[in-house]
């Protein structure tokens, strides 16, 4: 459900709108950018320590401080079980930026498995895209070593 929202914006504040929804492509229209932004910017006051970019595959909420989309976030947590202080103590993020993360998920668990799942694409797919990508294979060795230690 949805119901009408009456705004008198300022011309410049149109202006810079259409552009945006211009960037956006694909027949973004203002009225659908606008309603973007605006839920972002909540979705952005609801949890302090996630933020909306552009991104190579469209605007996707991120961790603060970081350069991983929440959907990144998500799948390394899950290696931790979704221990936010696990994580934290192999990787040079904030605690409570990985936890606001979490509980963003929590909220939005559909969206974010959803784009887990629209990204896992396969090597062949992402080195198509990405060409100076490389793979590299860890041997289990070395994984079982960083397990027991």
């Amino acid at each position: 459900m949805s119901q009408i929202l009456s705004l008198r914006i300022p011309d410049q504040m149109i202006e810079r709108l259409d552009l945006f929804a211009r960037r956006l492509g694909n027949g973004m229209t203002r009225t659908k950018a606008g309603v973007m932004l605006l839920e972002e910017s909540l979705r952005e006051l609801e949890f302090t320590g996630i933020e909306h970019r552009d991104s190579p595959i469209g605007r996707q909420p991120y961790m603060k401080g970081s350069g991983l989309a929440i959907w990144e976030v998500i799948m390394i947590a899950k290696q931790y079980e979704m221990d936010a202080e696990r994580m934290a103590s192999d990787y040079p993020y904030p605690v409570d930026n990985i936890r606001a993360a979490l509980n963003f998920y929590e909220v939005y668990k559909d969206e974010i498995d959803q784009a887990i799942e629209d990204n896992n694409i396969g090597y062949e797919a992402i080195r198509r895209l990405l060409p100076y990508i490389r793979l590299f294979d860890v041997s289990e060795e070395i994984t079982a070593a960083k397990t027991d230690a």
